[in-house]
C-alpha cells in the first residue's frame, strides 16, 4: 500500500473484501475510530462513576495519540503549526509529502490503520455504569468493589454499537437480567443522574 491508499482509507470511503468475498463499501477509517469514542444513548458525559456517555478509552486515546502525531509530523515537515482538520491535514500529504518523506509517513499511516482495525474488531467488554441495580439496590459487589450492572451494547456482527433496543443488561450481585425493552431505568438513569433508578418502572 502507498501512503496515497492509506490517506484514502484513513479520509475516505473504500472498498474493503467481506468475509464471503465480496467488497463492501466502507466509511473512513478515521471517521469508524470516531464513532468507537461515543456511543449517542446518553446525554452526556457522567463524571466518575456516573452513568453518562459511554467513552471508549482506548479508542479515544488512539485518536488522540494519532491526531497529535499528525501535527507533530507536519510540523516537522515544514516548520509550521497545523491548525485545521486532521483529515484535510493527511489529504494534503498525499499530494504535498516530499519524495523523502513518503517512505516514513507511509508506515506510521499504516500503523495508524492497523491499531484502528484491530480496536474494531476487539470484542467489546460490557459498560458497567456505577448505579444501583434496579433489582437488588446494589452499587458494587465482591472484594474488589466492582459495578455490578454490565450491559452489553455491542453487536458484534455488525461491528457497531447495537440500536438500544438489542441491548441486554445482567446485574453481578443479584442475577437480574434484562432486555431492551426492560432498561427504562437505563435510559433514565443516564438522562438524569441523580434519578435514583430502583424507583423507575
Amino acid at each position: 500500500m502507498t501512503l496515497k491508499d492509506n490517506i484514502h482509507q484513513l479520509t475516505n470511503e473504500h472498498m474493503t473484501m467481506a468475509d464471503d468475498g465480496s467488497f463492501i463499501k466502507t466509511p473512513p477509517l478515521l471517521a469508524e475510530l470516531r464513532a468507537a469514542v461515543t456511543s449517542d444513548f446518553a446525554v452526556g458525559r457522567g463524571g466518575s462513576g456516573g452513568a453518562g456517555m459511554m467513552i471508549n478509552s482506548k479508542a479515544d486515546k488512539l485518536e488522540r495519540e494519532i491526531k497529535e502525531q499528525a501535527l507533530a509530523e507536519h510540523f516537522e515537515m515544514t516548520g509550521n503549526e497545523y491548525r485545521g482538520n486532521p483529515t484535510t491535514l493527511l489529504q494534503a500529504w498525499a499530494v504535498a509529502a516530499s519524495s523523502e518523506w513518503q517512505a516514513y509517513l507511509e508506515g506510521i499511516t499504516t500503523e495508524w490503520i492497523v491499531g484502528i482495525r484491530a480496536l474494531l474488531v476487539s470484542k467489546r467488554p460490557p459498560w458497567r455504569p456505577s448505579i444501583p441495580c434496579p433489582a437488588c439496590s446494589q452499587r458494587f459487589y465482591g472484594p474488589e468493589r466492582e459495578p455490578c450492572l454490565a450491559v452489553h451494547y455491542w453487536d458484534d456482527e455488525a461491528e457497531a454499537i447495537a440500536q438500544p433496543a438489542k441491548w441486554t443488561a445482567n446485574c453481578d450481585g443479584c442475577g437480574a437480567e434484562w432486555n431492551g425493552n426492560n432498561l427504562k431505568w437505563l435510559r433514565a438513569a443516564s438522562d438524569t443522574l441523580t434519578t435514583d433508578v430502583a424507583h423507575v418502572g
